[in-house]
């Protein structure tokens, strides 16, 4: 994506209003049809999760049926074209991961965050983590990083993504250590977690949701994770710095809707967004699919994304990902 269109994307967010409950609501109404939520992602992973808790939650704000729709596939990618193309009559939202926006600047896809969205709100923040089977032999990251230094691309690992949009933790690691994996890519958390546990790959990175049920059963070790903070629910796990590897960073995810949305009917979805993330249920709803709370309406997501489009380039071409 040209370096013009990233300011131009940025410079627009800035000019959007910040988000507030206006007199515009009045004027604008929901269609009187059931909602689809598309998740780009497949069923079994952390956004999936969380996008069918979410709905559960979100109908009694919306007043609206909403319906998960999984549509998986080349990074997301599949999905966020499917939803530019959908009228902007508010029938349909799309959830989105960092993962959608970083893959543009990496491969062809068949949409632009810069022109062929309304963004909407931004839920939370994604941890993501290394988890290799009980009996691995692999100790620690420190271990990890050693056994792949010893032997390049001897170590696989399954995760989500493509051969030309592997995980960005995983490259920024490689980048960092000077080390590289063997990359096994997979649409989804779900599939990921069968190849791990089939023996067929060495590790699985993803999120820390899409990893808990085989953490919560004992059949893996998590070895580290890009948190901040050490995990609350796994206070015994270090992060990737405390072991002496810069791999920490935001993973937000949040809604967008086809571009040309009427801005009213924009702010009461946000609206009804900000309502359903202030519900005491959506909390318990986090901690159980393991993300963090990260609100930011219309205007504040739009400019993260424009800013992650405009910042990101450098790092990406410095770790080969870009050529």
């Amino acid at each position: 994506m040209p370096a013009s269109s990233r300011r131009g994307l940025l410079a627009a967010a800035a000019t959007l209003p910040a988000f507030r409950i206006s007199r515009g609501h009045a004027q604008a109404s929901l269609p009187d049809r059931p909602i689809r939520v598309i998740c780009p992602w497949a069923p079994g992973g952390a956004f999936d999760a969380y996008l069918r808790g979410f709905v559960t939650i979100a109908r009694r704000h919306f007043e609206r049926t909403m319906v998960v729709e999984n549509r998986p596939g080349a990074s997301g990618s599949i999905g966020m074209a499917y939803a530019k193309n959908q009228p902007p009559d508010g029938t349909l939202i799309c959830g989105a991961t960092d993962a959608s926006w970083r893959i543009t600047m990496v491969q062809q896809v068949d949409y632009d965050p810069t022109r062929d969205f309304t963004y909407l709100a931004a839920m939370n923040n994604l941890a993501l983590g290394w988890a290799v089977l009980r009996d691995s032999p692999i100790r620690d990251l420190k271990d990890l990083v050693e056994r792949a230094r010893a032997k390049p691309e001897g170590v696989t690992y399954a995760g989500s993504g493509t051969p030309a949009n592997p995980p960005f933790g995983m490259k920024l690691l490689e980048h960092r250590a000077g080390i590289q994996f063997l990359f096994v890519p997979f649409p989804g958390a779900g599939p990921a977690a069968n190849a791990l546990m089939g023996r067929d790959v060495d590790v699985m990175y993803d999120t820390i949701g899409g990893i808990a049920g085989l953490l919560e059963s004992g059949d893996v070790r998590l070895l580290a994770t890009t948190a901040k903070e050490r995990l609350a629910r796994y206070p015994d796990v270090p992060t990737a710095r405390e072991q002496g590897f810069d791999v920490e960073f935001d993973y937000a995810s949040g809604f967008v809707a086809p571009r040309g949305m009427a801005p009213e009917l924009a702010d009461l979805i946000t609206d009804r967004l900000k309502r359903s993330f202030d519900d005491p249920e959506h909390a318990t709803l986090l901690a159980r699919v393991h993300l963090t709370p990260w609100w930011r309406g219309r205007a504040a997501y739009e400019e993260y994304v424009a800013t992650m489009l405009l910042e990101q380039p450098p790092l990406l071409r410095a770790m080969g990902v870009i050529r």
